[in-house]
Order: C-alpha cells, then sequence, then structure tokens
C-alpha cells in the first residue's frame, strides 16, 4: 500500500496536458532569456573594461533555434462542470490530463507501461514580428 505522500505527489503530477506543454514552452523562454542575459552582461563587462573595450570584441550570443519533446505519458479525459452565473450546471468541458510515466507512478497504480501514450511537441523559433499593434 501507498503511502499518504506518494498519494500527494502523484496527484501533483497529474496535469492537463496543455499546463504541462505550456510550462515546457515557459522553461525554454526563461533559459533563451537568461542566455541572452549572460550575454548582455558580457558585452557589457568587455565595454566597460580599460583594456578589452579598445579592440572590437563582441560577445557570444547563443540561440535555441527549436526543441523537439517526446513524453510518454498516462492520459486520462476528465470533466469539469460548466455553471452559469447562478450557479447551475449548464454542461461538461472535458480536458484531457496528463503523468508523466515514471518508475513511482507505474508502481503506485500498477499502471501497464505498454498502454502509454507518447505526446510529442516541437517548439520552433520564429522572428519577431515587424508589425507593431497599437490600440
Amino acid at each position: 500500500m501507498a503511502n499518504s505522500n506518494t498519494k500527494i505527489i502523484s496527484e501533483v503530477l497529474v496535469n492537463p496536458l496543455s499546463r504541462i506543454i505550456t510550462e515546457v514552452g515557459k522553461s525554454i523562454s526563461e533559459t533563451q532569456q537568461a542566455m541572452d542575459r549572460n550575454s548582455i552582461d558580457t558585452q557589457l563587462a568587455i565595454d566597460n573594461d580599460e583594456i578589452l573595450s579598445q579592440y572590437d570584441i563582441q560577445a557570444t550570443w547563443h540561440h535555441i533555434p527549436e526543441v523537439e519533446l517526446e513524453l510518454k505519458m498516462a492520459l486520462t479525459m476528465k470533466c469539469k462542470e460548466e455553471k452559469d452565473s447562478k450557479g447551475v450546471i449548464r454542461g461538461y468541458r472535458h480536458i484531457l490530463h496528463a503523468a508523466p510515466l515514471n518508475a513511482s507512478y507505474k508502481n503506485y497504480h500498477e499502471y501497464d507501461v505498454e498502454g502509454a501514450s507518447t505526446v510529442k511537441a516541437k517548439f520552433v523559433s520564429i522572428p519577431p514580428s515587424s508589425q507593431i499593434v497599437s490600440e
């Protein structure tokens, strides 16, 4: 029998698939921002150095052109109640939930790994929009 800590961890790992993919995208973006910040800091250090600033030295910039992701997951469909302004249930919205497959999940739920789903995603950087949207 699994202890309550395992159950809590298992429940935390089960999230809507959209949230999992969004978090991966945010992580990639944060990584790119950190690399950009490092390049800016390096360039500022070069520019502010009395000796290095005399040469045409430019900081190296790194770019993540794309990230391919393949996850083995247990997928389940859950329904969420849709209520009107009076709190009356008007229908149900289906939400796809996913849990990453690891040893803990497999053992706790006695999950057959052969029934796992493979979720593939590809994140690709694109040039920024040249159009400015004014409101």
